[in-house]
């Protein structure tokens, strides 16, 4: 029994009864060839079913599944005909399952597509050489794993012969969890992601026709309204819309016109509905809307509908307008995950743009800020409406990601503002739609597309791909810049201030480089941005050369304050368009937005320069002149560049104190609805993992923490190593700012369950992998689940939709075999195997770096690969100690019991980093990160860039120790000398911890060629930690000397 209590049969079986029972009812009316009009052929039930078998025998013949034997994945691509409803219910009868692959794809799409979904079978039904093209490179790439099947072409698949039924005995209660197909998703804001369609959402397509409505009112899906009527169907048959018609065409006895596989012109349109049995609905984009009702030719041939849907993206005012006065009009909304959102027909054909969703789907609209709301879809008790809770069974809600904005005048209608993604978030934190500019500039004859861009920069700007058929024949690109000025005025109105667009920021896209788009002719905003870089780079850089201070006013005359002053009421004028503004009045309250702040802060940076030649100069910011807001002020800080003030003291520790105001930034800045940063954060419990942890809490643009740990007790263990080390652990018990979830890495799903899996995969930013056994005694095999973990980790990345900035903490011992020649510095590059120590730690994170290097190369991750060195205690004495099994303490102990310190470490000096000092530089480095948009892969070296000698730092540890000093290998022969009357059952081990180390020490004193220096030029630049690092100096050794003490009371040391 299905959910809803009503006996169902699935699909395979459903259509065999109706081809029995209904052999002669019209399915489809299908072109009868894609090239040319040559005209159609109809197809019914019956030859329907008689193709489905005969597909179904080929396959089984190929791939049969035995008694016990497992699905398998099937992926097939080809010309958007029939064949692909005939595919997919074969491969269900089969007991496999069709993976199908968008044409539109990459050949880096396509691949990953194959190899993650375990496909080792390719059916290609293709007819056009670039497809055949990509299929042979597609076969090359995964030589290794796939197979190629050649489906016969459309009417040889087709033919009139019928076939032996192909036997199906599967009840729907059993298969309802089942995949019955997999599709996958655009790929717009990365590598697409496969979608498992089960039987269970195949059902809720059926269910759409009986969810209830309130009395009066109709569904907005005119399929559901037009039951047995024509319908035309153009799209792709690979994405959920185009299956979703195939099934309803199914389920509904709804025939279809399937229009042939190229762009629906307007020649096309006017034909199809030209014929006597033409269609009464239809579901069409609004690229192709936009062009049908731009002629009158078009205009008479949409008003032969009676009902028109569309959705995928938005259609401009003007368009939609004009459809709606022709003929029933409604947007709908649908998605691979979800299949159709249940909405209600409005009720006034002028709302076509609105949706009113049906009281029945139970829907939540969440509040974002900005007069804006998300859709978010609550797991009601059955799943028999909602398709997206048979692809995510265990999720309890889902988020859309998709943003509406409520009707001014009519509650309960919303329009559709853009995904969470289509928003622009500028660098100074501001957001914005860009759809209405967008879809305004789009309505020149001149624009075909038009995309607005300014992610992570202080200012938007329009790239614009012209109708280059339109152009005049003499046309430059001054002249177009003209002739479009207008049409960005009029989409100025439509956006914010601080999202404007300038003349300066208006470019042309090439003609050769068209704009990427999704089966749904939607904008590929990430790719378009990526392939256009090097050209937005450049209209940047000359736009601020252009409006540098110097072309905007003249410096002031003097420089007295009064000068300053009244050079500043100019300045601050010409910005305004206001004249001269008074000194006392607050700038901001006039009306400056930030784009204009932005402006003014270059006017007073270079101002600063010319008045203070001589010293250093302070560098202006937005928030100074927010702080300072009136001339007067201003005028004061350029005068006189004041240093800033220490703050008056408090009875509270510094770390208190930085606790209570970044918990009350982090408390109030989500009552803002800011989007701030998620972190994955892997081994939080471990030593370097409680002082990460320690400094993400310490930055309140992080909203929230994931801490994954093999541990069941990880919070407790947290608590508890928190309280040891002194650090902030009221977060952990005060907040739900930090959440705690056991994971075994080398399973799937990360060991989570799938709803968690994709709950965080959904929201997370940045992925910290410091989960790893630190033992140099272990050969490399021990590795192996930790290495599997690394791939899994990166699969979670790759895959999610966002764009996760992934960081490994490797080791320094992955490059510490290197024998440069020179004695030049190792590089923060990726080296190969001849630089890797000798020991199984070293490999393994060897092997995991170069994994990263690939995923960074191939699926175009953002990976950082922090080296680590040796690091140290903590800097401040109240913060833990440095971890007494390490070899640093180990070596102080022991030559505490034996009487004797070695004078060298043979080639090693003290390169050390204090442990909490690289924690913070690890958060500075994932911070410049993802506020400068880091790509590809990065590596950074995290070791104390002023290496010392041991024997500067030997004094205050001879004179704590007691000790002598002998050479290394005499300190050895006494370690051997101890180790071989050591019992180590009882505590002599623990009074000479180093006896376990002795190989370690060994190595050292054979080694003769010193360690070439290590390069931190990466470091530096992303990290003011690293750039203020000291070489170890007596002070802080006296530190690690005092925290030691508990542990060694012999210590001859000041304090506990």
């Amino acid at each position: 029994m299905a959910e809803s209590g009503v006996e169902r049969l699935a699909l395979p079986e459903l259509i065999d009864q109706l081809a029995k029972r209904q052999p002669e009812t019209l399915y489809c009316v299908h072109p009868i060839s894609q090239d040319k009009d040559e005209g159609w052929r109809r197809i019914t039930l019956e030859q329907l079913a008689h193709t489905i078998n005969r597909l179904a025998w080929w396959i089984n013949s190929k791939l049969p599944r035995g008694p016990g034997g497992g699905q398998r994945i099937i992926a097939y691509i080809g010309t958007n005909d029939l064949r692909y409803m005939a595919f997919i219910v074969a491969c269900m009868k089969v007991g496999h399952a069709a993976l199908l692959l968008s044409t539109r794809n990459s050949l880096p799409a396509l691949e990953h597509l194959i190899r993650s979904t375990d496909c080792s079978v390719l059916v290609d039904a293709t007819e056009r050489p670039q497809l055949k093209r990509t299929i042979q490179d597609l076969e090359y790439r995964c030589s290794d794993s796939l197979e190629t099947w050649k489906m016969d072409d459309m009417w040889s698949t087709f033919s009139s012969a019928a076939a032996e039924p192909y036997p199906y005995r599967q009840q729907f209660a059993d298969i309802e969890e089942h995949i019955a197909l997999m599709i996958h998703s655009s790929g717009t804001t990365g590598m697409p992601k496969p979608i498992k369609i089960t039987h269970g959402y195949i059902a809720t397509i059926e269910n759409m026709s009986k969810i209830p409505v309130p009395p009066g009112r109709e569904r907005a899906i005119f399929a559901l309204s037009h039951i047995g009527q024509m319908r035309l169907l153009h799209g792709p048959l690979f994405h959920i819309m185009g299956i979703m018609c195939l099934v309803e065409s199914i389920v509904l006895l709804t025939p279809f016109t399937l229009a042939p596989d190229r762009p629906l012109t307007l020649e096309m349109f006017v034909a199809i509905m030209d014929r006597p049995d033409h269609p009464v609905f239809a579901l069409l984009s609004p690229y192709i809307l936009e062009t049908i009702v731009s002629s009158e030719q078009g205009r008479k041939a949409l008003a032969k509908l009676s009902g028109l849907n569309f959705g995928g993206a938005p259609i401009s005012r003007k368009s939609g307008d004009m459809i709606a006065s022709l003929v029933r009009f409604q947007t709908l909304m649908g998605s691979s995950e979800t299949s159709y959102t249940p909405t209600l027909l409005c009720k006034d054909n002028g709302d076509w743009g609105y949706f009113e969703f049906n009281p029945a789907a139970n829907v939540r609209m969440e509040d974002v800020g900005q007069n804006m709301f998300e859709l978010i879809l609550p797991r009601p008790a059955s799943r028999q409406y909602h398709g997206v809770f048979h692809v995510y069974p265990n999720l309890k809600e889902y988020r859309t990601g998709d943003l509406f904005r409520p009707h001014s005048s009519k509650p309960g209608l919303w329009r559709y503002e853009g995904r969470g993604d289509d928003i622009i978030v500028l660098k100074n934190g501001e957001k914005l739609n860009p759809i209405d500019g967008e879809k305004t500039v789009e309505s020149s004859p001149l624009v075909d597309r038009a995309i607005i861009l300014g992610q992570d920069r202080f200012q938007v700007s329009l790239l614009i791909q012209p109708h280059w058929d339109a152009l005049p024949t003499y046309w430059t690109v001054d002249s177009l810049h003209k002739s479009l000025r207008s049409v960005v005025d009029q989409a100025n109105r439509f956006l914010p201030a601080h999202g404007q667009i300038f003349y300066s920021h208006v470019a042309f896209a090439s003609r050769d480089k068209p704009f990427t788009l999704s089966p749904k002719g939607s904008l590929r905003r990430r790719e378009i941005a990526q392939e256009y870089g090097s050209l937005l780079d450049e209209l940047y850089a000359s736009s601020l050369e252009e409006q540098s201070p110097e072309t905007i006013t003249d410096m002031p005359s003097g420089s007295g304050q009064p000068e300053i002053e009244q050079w500043l009421q100019g300045v601050v004028g010409q910005i305004l368009s206001q004249g001269v503004v008074d000194i006392d009045t607050d700038i901001v309250a006039l009306g400056m937005d930030s784009l204009q702040v932005m402006r003014l802060t270059q006017i007073l940076q270079q101002a600063q320069q010319a008045l203070h030649k001589s010293s250093k100069v302070e560098q202006w910011s937005h928030s100074l002149v927010y702080n300072k807001a009136t001339v007067r002020r201003i005028a004061e800080e350029l005068h006189c560049n004041p240093e800033v003030q220490a703050l008056a003291s408090s009875s509270e520790s510094p770390s208190q104190r930085q606790y209570r105001l970044t918990h009350s930034v982090w408390q109030n800045a989500r009552f803002l609805h800011s989007q701030g940063r998620s972190v994955i954060l892997t081994g939080s419990t471990g030593e370097l993992g409680s002082y990460l942890l320690d400094e993400l809490l310490k930055d309140p643009s992080i909203e929230k923490i994931y801490c994954l740990n093999r541990s069941a007790e990880a919070i407790e263990k947290q608590r508890a190593s928190f309280e040891e080390k002194g650090l902030a652990s009221p977060w952990l018990s005060e907040t739900s700012r930090v959440e705690f979830y056991q994971a075994h890495f080398d399973q799937e799903y990360l060991g989570l369950s799938l709803g968690t899996y994709h709950n965080i995969q959904q929201r997370v930013d940045v992925v910290l992998h410091n989960a790893w056994p630190v033992n140099f005694n272990q050969p490399f095999e021990r590795f192996s689940s930790q290495i599997t973990g690394m791939h899994r980790l990166l699969r979670f990345a790759q895959d999610s939709p966002r764009h996760i900035d992934f960081n490994f903490i490797s080791s320094i011992a992955t490059v510490s075999g290197s024998h440069n020649e020179g004695n030049l510095a190792i590089t923060e590059a990726l080296h190969n195997v001849s630089a890797v120590l000798p020991q199984g730690y070293a490999e393994s994170k060897f092997v995991a770096e170069s994994l990263c290097g690939i995923a960074a190369h191939d699926k175009h991750l953002n990976v950082a690969i922090h080296r680590v060195g040796q690091l140290g205690g903590p800097s401040t004495a109240d913060h833990g100690m440095w971890n007494v099994r390490d070899w640093v303490p180990s070596l102080i102990k022991s030559s505490v019991a034996i009487g004797a310190l070695p004078d060298s470490l043979g080639p090693l000096r003290a390169d050390w980093v204090p442990i909490d000092t690289a924690a913070q530089i690890m958060s500075q480095i994932v911070y410049t990160r993802r506020s400068t948009s880091s790509s590809g892969l990065k590596v950074y070296h995290i070791t104390n860039p002023h290496p010392r000698d041991w024997s500067s730092i030997l004094p205050p540890i001879t004179q704590a120790c007691g000790a002598t000093i002998v050479s290394l290998s005499d300190w050895i022969q006494r370690l051997q000398i101890n180790a071989s009357s050591i019992d180590t059952r009882n505590e002599d081990l623990h009074q000479v911890p180093a006896v376990q180390l002795i190989e370690f020490f060994s190595m050292l004193d054979s080694m003769k060629t010193a360690i070439p220096p290590i390069g931190v030029s990466n470091t530096s630049q992303a990290s003011a930690a690293m750039r203020d690092m000291v070489p170890i100096d007596h002070h802080l050794v006296g530190v690690w000397l005092r925290q030691w003490k508990k542990w060694i009371p012999e210590l001859r040391v000041d304090g506990p």
